[in-house]
């Protein structure tokens, strides 16, 4: 394990945050919650827990990518639900007073206080859910309860008083400030602010005071869309289309035809950048380049990346447009990897997508590995391949220790490769209306939480339709078939 210590300094106030990099096993989360939504677009009711590993699986057009947009939206904009200045109502008031009780002292952040902070945060979401979901889907959306539900920490965090002039926080551990001979209501809303982000987004979001590193925050979450391929071959033009939009004094209509997700993935797309030494990449970077996409990339600084493709044992380069749809797939993350980009979690729609079945179970193991590596994955996926892969890992690392070492020497598998069920997390969405009495309902979503069985999780919607296909293979064979 190595530390490597970030130090910064935002409106006079120097920050310092830890960031682990652990190249096995293990869990990256000290706090648990879960998001509860009702009447969002078409989901009914929704209630997601957090994990390192989480899938969303179901009906196409079900919400499930609209479900994922608000978590990441969370994590990214979150931030911005605070106010500017001190408010006088009584959840906030409630965790001003009790810091006030407590500066200069060493105390618990414990489930007691945490409530406070939890209190105000839904406040902060219920009073501006409206504003949050109009600007992360450029529309404006229905908007029904949406609250932060259920917290629980691992380990408690202390808060400590030291001298000095930093902010600090170290994951599973502590949130330390500067000592003062006064605190204004100013500079108690700030330490307020922090406590509180870091009680939820400490482990999976981007710090809240941090400065932007070319062109990004540092642990900033990454959205890979499932048109990413599409974004690749594009990004130009449409950057190109967006700033004639939006400079143009005639295409007023036009503007902003992306969700906020979307937009930062492209921008993500610029900021790409040759290698840079980095120890995610240096543990993941020859899994990638050696079982699935096998070549390498090459990015040329201009204006814009031009991104290009080598093959092994090939001197050529070749631009992205002319490789197979698998490369171009695969490109954003291996660039993302090769760049350097600092994130906590990451997205990733249909990552299945334009992929063999063997490539599928590849990229599978590849999820795994960044979980292990102290990375926050959240998928969606039509994928039964990449679902019994995780249902392998999860009975794998349930076997004796002998049998287990045995197994994984045999179909060559590392400790990286291991998941435990309290890793995973996976969600069921479906329009089945029987299960809505409301007739307001009819045709929105169900979201129902899958837990493992013995042998792994049991996804019904795949069972049901591979067992109808099933039928059909009995019933339309003949009997000198």
């Amino acid at each position: 394990m190595r530390d490597d210590v970030l130090c910064y300094a935002v409106k006079g106030i120097h920050v310092i945050m830890r960031e682990n990099i652990c190249d096995s096993g293990g869990e990256i989360m000290n706090q648990e919650w879960t998001l509860h939504v009702e009447r969002i677009g078409k989901i009914t009711k929704a209630d997601i827990r957090i994990a390192p590993l989480i899938f969303f699986i179901g009906d196409n057009n079900s919400g499930k990518s609209h479900m994922m947009t608000i978590l990441w939206g969370l994590l990214f904009l979150g931030k911005n639900l605070f106010p500017a200045r001190p408010s006088d109502s009584r959840a906030y008031k409630r965790c001003e007073d009790w810091l006030r009780e407590h500066v200069d002292k060493e105390s618990m952040l414990d489930d007691a206080v945490v409530a406070l902070y939890l209190d105000w945060f839904n406040e902060l979401l219920s009073q501006r859910k409206k504003d949050f979901l109009h600007h992360l889907f450029n529309h404006v959306m229905e908007s029904g309860k949406m609250e932060v539900r259920d917290y629980r920490q691992k380990k408690p965090l202390k808060l400590h008083f030291r001298e000095g002039k930093r902010y600090a926080f170290r994951a599973g551990r502590d949130i330390s400030f500067p000592q003062s001979e006064t605190y204004t209501r100013e500079e108690l809303l700030r330490m307020n602010t922090y406590i509180c982000w870091n009680l939820l987004m400490g482990d999976i979001a981007a710090p809240l005071y941090t400065p932007v590193m070319r062109g990004r925050r540092n642990g900033e979450p990454v959205y890979l869309p499932a048109s990413r391929t599409g974004f690749m071959l594009t990004y130009k033009q449409l950057l190109e289309q967006s700033i004639q939009a939006n400079f143009s004094q005639t295409a007023v209509d036009d503007r902003g035809a992306l969700t906020l997700p979307y937009v930062d993935f492209l921008q993500l797309i610029t900021k790409f950048e040759s290698h840079r030494t980095n120890a995610l990449a240096d543990h993941l970077m020859p899994f990638l380049e050696t079982y699935m996409t096998d070549c390498s990339f090459k990015i040329k600084r201009m204006i814009l990346p031009d991104f290009q493709y080598t093959p092994k044992n090939v001197t050529t380069d070749m631009p992205l447009y002319i490789t197979s749809s698998v490369i171009t797939e695969l490109a954003p993350l291996a660039l993302l990897l090769q760049s350097g980009i600092n994130f906590k979690t990451i997205i990733i729609e249909e990552p299945e997508a334009h992929l063999h079945p063997a490539l599928q179970k590849r990229m599978a193991q590849f999820i795994v590995r960044l979980v292990n590596n102290k990375k926050s994955v959240w998928v969606t996926t039509h994928s039964d391949t990449v679902l019994q892969h995780v249902n392998n890992m999860l009975k794998l690392a349930k076997r004796p220790p002998a049998e287990r070492k045995q197994l994984m020497e045999r179909f060559d598998y590392e400790a990286v490769d291991l998941l435990q069920d309290r890793q995973v997390r996976m969600y069921q969405f479906s329009r089945e209306s029987k299960e809505l009495r409301d007739p307001v309902d009819q045709g929105k979503t169900v979201v129902q939480e899958l837990k493992p069985q013995k042998y792994g999780f049991e996804v019904p919607s795949f069972n049901d339709a591979l067992e109808r296909i099933l039928d059909e293979v009995y019933a339309f064979q003949g009997e000198d078939d």
